[in-house]
């Protein structure tokens, strides 16, 4: 469905009734990366998975506000309340949707109640990973997209870094991102990218754990991701991590049976709803 929030078409997939949870994807998906883990989830929830700002059919203010971490703390607050949810959400979250998540609850923590973490990164000594460090250079950046963009040649590097750090995607999946990845998608990859150093999340990421401290958090790890060492699962403040060891970056769908169980029994704690 379209829902007009900050100011802009947002594309926004809604399923179910129940506690609002939201689902928030990262760089290069959209919410159809979401779509074999709410096959398996069996809770009674309000899922709402939106396209980011600039990604799939969502639209990107002409200031481009979204891509600075207050403006993607408020961005999600825009959405929530657009979509009149007016009790605190669930988030779970991936890649980038991290960072948009996890600078939402930091900036209102009265809004959410439970918290779950998959291969992100919301920590000021983070390096970026060999392609964030080719995408922040101008001209450099901006030839490493069109180069992607050539249907040929383009494809086949989307699909090696995709395989790389997704051991667990199917050629399906990875055909499926790749034809998301537009020219447009591409330069909101550079605008993130450039905006969004590590550095800025000083005072960030001691609030960050605050609030994980203080509502129930679980981290959800693929251990062969090739973006993100290992040893920043466990930097979340997390009552709970558990990882995976045959899987990389995206680890809710290459590991969807496995993590839909941990994610509804994480969710449904203290609730006696659950779907048949």
């Amino acid at each position: 469905m379209k829902v007009q929030a900050n100011g802009v078409t947002n594309e926004v997939y809604v399923r179910g009734a129940g506690q609002p949870v939201l689902m928030l994807h990262g760089n290069p998906d959209s919410h159809v990366m979401w779509l074999p883990l709410i096959a398996k989830l069996r809770g009674n929830y309000r899922l709402i998975v939106p396209d980011l700002p600039g990604f799939g059919a969502s639209k990107t203010r002409a200031d481009h506000a979204e891509v600075t971490l207050q403006g993607m703390a408020d961005w999600v607050g825009h959405l929530l309340d657009a979509m009149q949810v007016d009790r605190p959400v669930d988030l779970l979250l991936h890649d980038f949707g991290g960072v948009y998540g996890l600078a939402f609850a930091t900036t209102y923590p009265e809004r959410v109640r439970r918290l779950v973490i998959t291969n992100t990164v919301f920590q000021q000594d983070y390096r970026w990973h060999f392609w964030g460090r080719v995408w922040r250079k101008p001209r450099l950046g901006e030839l490493a997209m069109s180069l992607i963009g050539i249907p040929g040649i383009g494809k086949l590097m989307f699909s090696a870094s995709l395989r790389a750090g997704g051991p667990g995607l199917s050629k399906q999946q990875i055909a499926e991102a790749y034809r998301h990845f537009t020219a447009t998608v591409r330069q909101q990859v550079l605008r993130l990218y450039r905006a969004t150093d590590p550095a800025n999340l000083a005072g960030w990421e001691t609030r960050m754990l605050a609030v994980t401290a203080e509502h129930p958090t679980l981290v959800l790890w693929g251990q062969r991701d090739p973006f993100i060492a290992a040893r920043y699962a466990e930097r979340f403040g997390a009552a709970k991590v558990e990882r995976f060891s045959d899987v990389g970056h995206w680890v809710v769908v290459e590991a969807a049976d496995r993590v839909a169980p941990l994610i509804d029994a994480h969710l449904l704690a203290g609730s006696a709803t659950v779907a048949a």
